[in-house]
């Protein structure tokens, strides 16, 4: 039977997967030394940015800022600690070689998605765009590549139809916080973690997405428009549009079950409590739960029925030149 040991365990991470993933840890009494984090209230680049300091405060655990995990302060800092292992909760900087040397064991990166599958960025919404209905959480040993690291193991999930990024999002924190505490208890029991390579074949990467990949183009497909609108709703900046001249940022979507009614691409064609049914280039898209560039709830009042969204493009240009001339 193997012994119980003693390990300096870090975590990384600064957004609400990261919280909900470190809260989980405390309530099975995993012990965690030190949390590297953003600084309080800093949350550029992070659209789901959440600050740990109170919680890591409330339960003794030491933390780390930066902005930079592998600048030279934070290393320095490290290497007072001496660590053993490190449990990457949710941090979007690449680990340098230097960073990883910290740690006398090694790093425990994840990803949610089942590698070599979706290697890259904004895997969440990925996966919603890319309509699948399984995926996984990929636990890894980190290496200086993206992704690209030994499988520790992987736990799949079901993908329902319809589900929003905010439920997909919920999902893996929850299979964070399952995946962790085992991992945590095998080190701590001294047992081993069996390492596996990652295959090289049907890999896939996929890219960077920033708030301006949410516009609402009325000239795709209604299923193209319905999952981009479920793949960046909250937590993340939502899909938007313009009408009379403001930015419109629509976070629930539903198919036109009726489909009674037609008229131009960007029309608005019925109005209910919750939004605005409107023509896209192969049928109708309810567009529900709108707000304003502020975050301030629209009433359906605001829109008016006839009225297209979106600008036309050449007619604003005519208008621009006739302003000018």
């Amino acid at each position: 039977m193997s012994s119980t040991i003693e390990a300096k365990i870090c975590c990384i991470g600064s957004n609400l997967e990261s919280y909900d993933c470190l809260k989980y840890l405390i309530e099975k009494n995993c012990t965690i030394h030190t949390l590297i984090t953003l600084p309080s209230g800093y949350s550029k680049n992070v659209s789901d940015y959440y600050d740990l300091h109170e919680f890591c405060n409330t339960h003794g655990i030491k933390v780390i800022d930066t902005t930079n995990v592998n600048s030279s302060e934070t290393i320095a800092q490290l290497k007072t600690i001496g660590p053993d292992y490190l449990f990457t909760l949710g941090w979007s900087q690449i680990f340098k070689e230097e960073l990883i040397a910290c740690f006398s064991k090694f790093v425990v990166g994840t990803h949610p998605t089942k590698l070599p599958h979706g290697r890259g960025r904004a895997p969440l919404p990925w996966t919603i765009l890319e309509d699948l209905n399984k995926s996984a959480l990929s636990f890894f040993k980190i290496d200086t590549g993206v992704d690209t690291g030994h499988l520790i193991f992987q736990r799949e999930f079901d993908i329902p139809s319809g589900t929003y990024v905010k439920d997909l999002y919920d999902t893996v924190a929850r299979e964070l916080g399952y995946g962790f505490q085992e991992i945590y208890e095998t080190i701590i029991q001294n047992r081993a973690l069996n390492l596996t390579t990652q295959s090289e074949e049907n890999v896939t990467v996929r890219g960077k997405r920033t708030p301006s990949d949410g516009f609402i183009d009325f000239n795709n497909s209604i299923a193209e428009t319905e999952r981009l609108i479920r793949a960046v709703s909250q937590p993340y900046p939502g899909a938007y549009c313009y009408y009379k001249d403001e930015k419109i940022v629509f976070w629930r979507v539903a198919f036109d079950a009726e489909k009674t009614h037609s008229g131009t691409v960007g029309q608005i064609l019925k109005k209910s409590k919750e939004g605005i049914l409107v023509q896209f280039s192969d049928g109708n898209l309810w567009l529900n739960k709108p707000t304003d560039s502020k975050g301030r709830n629209l009433d359906s009042k605001f829109f008016k029925l006839g009225d297209k969204l979106g600008f036309n493009i050449e007619d604003e240009l005519y208008n621009l030149k006739q302003k000018l001339s």
